[in-house]
């Protein structure tokens, strides 16, 4: 049935809200608009208890007995030409929102004395990377919101997490855990224009719903990528993170959403670590229903524009009026520009990137950031640069760009490996063929510049 309207399930309390003010205005090339069946917004009826919010049938226009107005992506690619991904787009800017929500309340707990300790919430995998109920808990949410709103399709997913530990004799605990998250999450699904499960999900709908996402990718074809928290370190610290999912179709990403839940709106902010942020946001609260930290980033590729908008958790409901365009900085002078890498030096060369950056006139101190939010920093204008060299026998995955690199590039911005080329998302999970490293800038001069510096400088490094 998709993801049109439901009776609400008996396990699930909260009832669907009402719908948001229609403004039918039409807004730039790119942006949401609203279609509309009616002329008079003021005698649409709010949808009754039993029905959840509409959804998108396949096209993108309105299913037949819901609500009477639908928001859609409007974005055809360059020229208008270009293929329909309306419905792909919302769906997926929804799922992200949900998403979001769940980690939200998984990190707060952690966060709690002795939460993490007492609790077993966060496990080591092979590689010693930490992992936790949020990872699971997203990877299922997606999963199944997914495979619910495209029934009648073939839904393929490559996905960062397995069920390996779940599934295990040890693991009661944890999957429990799992599941009570994910249902806790589907019960407010209408509040992001999602449907409800018929009944609760068990044990075994959440093992499905992980295994499910277990494609190999390659050039041909159409497959989903997530990392379901990407940052998994800055998750469990209470820093930042990002919920990452793309679409890719032969080959090339085609639309990106980044859920970015404790970006602050202010800049300035990204230099403190978040638990200095939450202390000092309770010596000075925001205003209620205002937008001061976390977002959704979300672009099409070819629209020429990127967008953000507030996170339902924290805005109280999910309103496309509330999108904003998102630009990449103008800075192009090298003194004037600042740029970021991670934080782990497991992973990536902190002294590489620093000789580089003195080598071509970069004098701020670097950014370090935690995840994908270094590529939504670019997008939003906040930071210029962003280096990452990884050492010798370390291979780049799919699902910690994809949804990134979409949204620079729509942004305005430059995104390639340190030989100048276009990262290959077509040979499988790992960017096969990745030359050095990545660069991604706000601008092509500073691009130029960066990739011009790993030349110069290359055969002299340890890398």
């Amino acid at each position: 049935m998709g993801c049109s309207g439901l009776r609400l399930p008996t396990w699930a309390a909260a009832a669907p809200p009402s719908p948001s003010d229609w403004d039918g205005r039409r807004p730039r090339r790119g942006a949401p608009v609203v279609r509309r069946r009616c002329s008079a917004p003021s005698s649409t009826p709010a949808p009754s208890a039993a029905a959840a919010p509409s959804h998108l049938a396949a096209g993108g226009s309105p299913r037949v007995g819901t609500a009477e107005h639908d928001w859609l992506w409007d974005c055809r690619g360059i020229g208008g030409g270009g293929r329909d991904y309306a419905r792909e787009m919302e769906v997926a800017v929804r799922v992200v929102q949900a998403a979001c929500t769940l980690c939200q309340r998984v990190q707060s707990s952690l966060l709690l004395p002795a939460s993490a300790s007492a609790s077993g919430s966060v496990h080591s995998k092979i590689d010693r990377s930490p992992v936790t109920v949020a990872d699971w808990g997203v990877q299922a949410i997606v999963s199944w919101l997914l495979s619910d709103c495209f029934q009648d399709e073939n839904i393929s997913i490559i996905a960062e997490e397995d069920d390996e530990t779940l599934s295990s004799s040890d693991g009661a605990a944890l999957l429990e855990s799992v599941v009570a998250a994910v249902n806790g999450c589907l019960i407010e699904a209408p509040k992001y224009g999602l449907r409800f499960p018929e009944k609760e999900l068990k044990a075994h709908d959440i093992l499905q719903a992980i295994r499910r996402c277990s494609s190999i990718g390659g050039p041909k074809g159409r497959f989903w990528v997530l990392d379901p928290v990407d940052g998994t370190l800055g998750f469990v610290r209470g820093d930042q993170y990002a919920v990452a999912l793309a679409l890719i179709e032969d080959g090339e990403v085609v639309l990106g959403v980044l859920g970015c839940p404790n970006y602050p709106m202010k800049k300035e902010w990204l230099n403190y670590h978040q638990r200095y942020y939450r202390l000092m946001s309770k010596v000075s609260p925001p205003t209620s229903g205002s937008w001061h930290k976390g977002c959704v980033m979300y672009a099409h590729r070819g629209c020429g524009q990127a967008w953000m908008q507030p996170l339902v958790h924290d805005f109280g409901k999910l309103d496309w009026r509330n999108s904003r365009e998102v630009r990449v900085s103008t800075v192009s002078d090298p003194i004037s520009a600042t740029f970021c890498e991670p934080v782990e030096k497991a992973n990536t060369s902190h002294s590489f990137t620093a000789g580089l950056a003195h080598s071509v006139g970069l004098r701020k101190q670097p950014l370090r950031v935690y995840s994908m939010v270094k590529y939504a920093a670019i997008a939003r204008g906040d930071v210029e640069i962003f280096m990452k060299f990884a050492r010798a026998g370390y291979k780049e995955k799919i699902w910690d760009h994809a949804a990134g690199v979409v949204i620079i590039r729509e942004a305005g911005g430059v995104i390639t490996d340190a030989g100048g080329r276009p990262l290959d998302f077509s040979r499988g999970v790992f960017l096969e063929g990745l030359d050095r490293g990545i660069i991604a800038c706000s601008g092509p001069l500073l691009h130029h510049r960066i990739v011009g510096a790993v030349d110069a400088s290359w055969n002299s490094s340890t890398l």
